[in-house]
């Protein structure tokens, strides 16, 4: 860290200095960090306040130093307060003042903005703590209040004021934090709005300062310290929708309006207050629907939030005053209607819950009945829903339209992000299409978009496929609101969808409107061949879009017609072996799904015939593909991994046949002598090792232990084999499933299986042995998959062969393995590490299920070395990373490490070791002050002999090192700002 010092100060400044310098500007990333480091050590120190109180007047300090200074001030003032001793503080809430007034001089330097919020935070946050300062506002509004040029350094204290009400971290109780705010600000309240009244509307005032005055308004009233209802009773009520009329004030009054209605929001209790902002509300009607004829798309913006905010607070009144409220449920309308899609979504909120809420009144309403088996006539839905139901007419109208494509070339999208971003909201426009149903009914909604696409089709020529997708798109939005035994529309629906144009944009769309209808098409079997046929001409399509569409509509119609697609498996296969083999992988997959599910519900001799019939060719390239030339590249290999996708997911499909014919009990056998010869010859290619492995799990589950047995010593030596031969943590992965699967009934068996229990054992001895090997010489993080997969695998010993575990000469490699998993940066991994370490002491290392406290270490001899062993490293390794690195949910695993260990060592021992530990945490983690208290809770621990303490322990541990972090990532995102 080097930098030019600067003149006069003392040592520590300069240090201080070269470290801002470097975070700031050192462009090596290690000398940052460093910088960064050592100043969030010595933020936590006493003579920190000395030197940020230097930093502040010095003249010539830079002005990143200035802000430094700054934010760590108003840090120290929360944390650190205590340093102090209580004779200081009024002396210290003059020097803030003193640093905050140099500011208000039109002289001082640009970018002082957030050094003088971070002053103005100290201040208001000392002020919390310091009783003694008496007149705080009134103090303030002498200094600062009297000039036009610090009126904003005023405005922005009383903002900050009221918002650091309540403040967590200061360190007050409850009792004394609420004494101080009644003090502060509800003492004050009267005054701040008469100030606040004055400075809006002060000769010579300009729209900053007017701005500034709306923002601290709104914290006023976001805090409950100023009501609508005082605010009624000023200028500031009356100015306030005046200003909309200012484009400089238009944001900020719209901010305070939409605070206005929404703290309002108990209207029995502001009746008067309501009845004052409805009208206002209401005649803004007349500009908004001149900023739509003009399309200010930020004034429609702005006065779209007022409208959506006065409909979801007020809906209630609205129910009860439909005519009065029609123009606000209008211009809401008007606001989704509008052609600016950034505009829209403001309104979706307001009709979720006013159709909730006209839901609810019609339930309640004698005249409907929607049990009825007729449902509620047209007159009464009328009588109900009132004027309202045009009102969501239009909105679905307005949905649909939004929902079409623009024209032109790839749709008029510029770049994909464009596109993708377009299709994630059509269907946040879906969300509103089901509140359309809700309300005007699914039938009706469905008709009007089936009216569209017709519509559309009477245009011949004149037609374009946006006008035909965008309410087939609608028609599968709204698919969960529509009844599956529905006789009234869907019908038309489905004879409709032959007579579309061959459009690709078109079928794509109409084909998920199939799959989202399948249980209809299940009630109704008689669309079934005409169905699949249409879903099938989908894959001759040359789009990708249309091809995974068919093979989503495939999957869905055979998971929810299966029954019904039985007699359609030749038809299947003739498909999924001819035009099938064309498919993208993916569609594949899908369609092969599909065939799993109609499979899935055969009877055990036609479902295993069926499989047999649809696996043996998939099985046959992979044989013939495997005995082939040797395969290289990616390229050449995708066809025998894709078809290994393919078994895969028939398996996962079909997922058993119970009872097991007998004509299948050699399959298992002859599939493995398929899979081993694969195995040996492409054991380095990570892509076949994944699926094949995928293979051989689905298989395994597939076939009882009886079949597999006399498999499995061959099967675990090829595994083990071909991970020391590749490191690919899939055959670690596949081991450990091995086990999972039939390691309890191996234990169970005991001696008489004894060739598994050898097998276990060997796997267990050789994969450690290689990982230990891959760790030292690679380290961990270069193997986070073999690391992840390698925890698993033991923890399938501890859960399903303990016995074999616990025989294992391998237990301090695995300990040593475990901890290095925890240094991971996923959390993911770092848990699963935590979760096998807790496992290891509480239970897989003991002879029997002592628990334990139940007997001593000494009568655990496999316990007793690895605790004598590894303890110590376990402590510092858990306390230092808890402290550190380790996920937010890691605290429970942690303590029970620590209790454990607690029970199965001396009590000095486990002393020593967790001193040992916190005394390692860098200073920035935890400051030094903070260690020592930390000590002695945990020393209290042992004082009472008590191992239940630890839990408390480790939370005050936990709390202390996430206090400084939020502490240092405070300062960093402040930082991040200047930087």
């Amino acid at each position: 860290m080097t930098s030019t010092p600067t003149a006069n100060v003392d040592q520590a400044t300069q240090t201080t200095l070269l470290a801002i310098h470097a975070l700031f500007h050192d462009p090596d990333a290690q000398a940052k960090k460093r910088a960064n480091e050592w100043l969030s050590e010595f933020q936590h120190t006493s003579e920190a306040w000395q030197t940020c109180h230097t930093l502040l007047t010095a003249p010539d300090a830079p002005q990143e130093a200035r802000m430094v200074a700054a934010q760590t001030l108003r840090s120290k003032v929360v944390y650190d307060i205590s340093q102090l001793p209580r004779e200081s503080l009024l002396p210290l809430r003059d020097s803030l003042l003193q640093s905050l007034t140099q500011y208000t001089d039109p002289s001082a330097p640009t970018g002082s903005r957030a050094i003088t919020t971070q002053l103005c935070l100290a201040l208001a946050d000392l002020a919390y703590q310091l009783p003694e300062w008496k007149d705080v506002i009134a103090g303030m509004v002498d200094t600062f209040g009297q000039r036009v040029e610090s009126v904003e350094m005023l405005l922005e204290f009383l903002k900050v004021l009221v918002e650091e009400a309540g403040n967590p971290r200061i360190p007050l109780n409850s009792a004394e934090a609420a004494d101080r705010s009644s003090e502060l600000l509800s003492a004050q309240r009267e005054k701040v709005l008469g100030l606040l009244e004055m400075y809006l509307s002060a000769q010579g005032v300009t729209s900053r300062v007017q701005t500034a005055v709306f923002e601290t308004l709104r914290a006023w009233l976001q805090a409950g310290e100023i009501d609508a209802n005082m605010i009624a009773q000023t200028r500031l009520f009356q100015f306030t929708f005046e200003a909309l009329a200012n484009i400089e004030l238009f944001d900020a009054a719209v901010d305070v309006i939409c605070d206005m209605i929404h703290e309002t929001q108990e209207v029995e209790d502001n009746v008067q207050i309501v009845e004052m902002i409805v009208p206002k509300v209401i005649a803004l009607r007349l500009v908004f629907d001149q900023a739509v004829k003009d399309e200010e798309d930020d004034a429609v913006r702005g006065y779209c939030r007022i409208f959506t905010e006065a409909g979801e607070t007020y809906r209630q009144l609205i129910l009860a005053h439909p005519d009065t409220f029609l123009p606000l449920v209008e211009a809401i309308g008007q606001c989704a209607a509008y052609h600016d899609l950034d505009i829209v979504p403001i309104t979706f909120g307001f009709w979720w819950k006013f159709g909730q809420a006209l839901g609810k009144r019609a339930r309640q309403d004698d005249r409907y009945d929607e049990e009825d088996d007729a449902g509620p006539s047209l007159s009464q839905h009328q009588a109900v829903y009132g004027p309202f139901l045009q009102v969501y007419a239009n909105l679905q109208d307005s949905m649909i339209r939004h929902l079409q494509f623009p024209q032109g070339d790839n749709a008029g999208f510029t770049n994909a992000a464009a596109r993708d971003e377009f299709r994630a909201f059509r269907h946040d426009m879906g969300d509103t299409l089901k509140d359309c149903c809700a309300v005007l009914g699914a039938n009706v909604c469905m008709k009007r978009s089936y009216d569209l696409v017709m519509a559309a089709l009477a245009k011949g020529d004149a037609m374009v496929w946006q006008e035909v997708e965008a309410p087939l798109f609608s028609m599968r939005s709204m698919g969960a609101e529509v009844d599956p035994s529905d006789d009234e529309v869907l019908p038309h629906i489905m004879d409709m969808l032959p007579t579309l144009p061959r459009h690709p944009k078109i079928q794509y769309a109409a084909i998920l409107v199939i799959s989202r209808y399948t249980q209809w098409i299940n009630q109704h079997p008689s669309y079934l061949s005409f169905q699949l046929n249409y879903i099938s001409s989908g894959f001759e399509i040359q789009t990708d879009d249309v091809a995974a569409a068919a093979a989503q509509a495939m999957k869905w119609m055979c998971k929810d017609c299966k029954e019904h697609l039985v007699p359609y498996l030749g038809q299947l296969y003739t498909f999924i072996t001819t035009a099938g083999t064309g498919l993208e992988i993916d569609d594949r997959i899908e369609v092969t799904e599909a065939i799993g599910y109609v499979i899935s519900i055969m009877p055990p001799n036609d479902a295993a015939e069926a499989l047999q019939r649809f696996t043996q060719p998939i099985l046959q390239q992979i044989q013939t593909l495997g005995a082939g030339p040797v395969l290289q590249g990616r390229e050449e290999l995708t066809p025998l991994t894709e078809a290994l996708e393919q078994l895969e997911a028939y398996l996962a499909t079909v997922s058993s046949i119970d009872p097991l014919p007998a004509s299948c009990q050699n399959t298992a056998g002859a599939v493995y002598q398929v899979l081993d010869q694969l195995i040996d010859r492409y054991y380095a290619s990570y892509s076949v090792a994944d699926r094949v492995c995928n293979v051989l799990r689905r298989g395994l589950s597939f076939f009882p232990f009886g079949i597999i047995r006399p498999i499995l010593p061959v099967l675990l030596e090829r595994l083990n084999l071909s991970f020391e031969r590749s490191g690919h943590p899939q055959y670690i992965w596949i081991i450990g499933k091995c086990v999972g699967l039939f390691g309890k009934q191996v234990e169970e068996l005991g001696p008489a299986a004894g060739d598994i229990n050898a097998t276990f054992a060997n796997s267990l001895e050789r994969v450690t042995l290689q990982v230990r090997q891959m760790e030292v010489s690679q380290g961990a993080r270069e193997i986070p998959d073999v690391m992840e997969d390698f925890c698993q695998f033991i923890l399938q010993f501890v859960l399903r062969s303990p016995t074999t575990l616990r025989a294992s000469a391998q237990l301090p490699n695995i300990v040593e393995l475990a901890l290095a998993a925890t240094m991971l940066p996923s959390g993911q991994i770092v848990m699963t590490a935590l979760e096998l370490i807790e496992d290891l002491l509480q239970g897989a290392l003991r002879n029997g299920n002592t628990s334990p406290t139940d007997a001593s270490p000494a009568d655990q001899p496999v316990l007793q070395a690895v605790v004598q062993q590894f303890g110590q490293k376990i402590l510092v390794m858990t306390l230092q990373g808890i402290a550190q690195d380790y996920p937010e949910d890691s605290q429970e695993p942690v303590t029970a490490i620590v209790k454990s260990l607690c029970g199965l060592a001396p009590p000095e021992t486990v002393r020593q070791w967790i001193a040992f530990a916190i005394d390692g945490v860098p200073g920035h983690v935890i400051p030094v002050n903070s260690k020592q208290e930390m000590l002695q809770t945990f020393h209290r621990v042992f004082a009472e002999g008590n191992p239940e303490l630890v839990k408390n322990a480790i939370r005050l541990y936990v709390r202390t090192a996430r206090r400084a972090r939020d502490r240092r990532d405070r300062m960093s995102s402040s930082l991040s700002e200047r930087r």
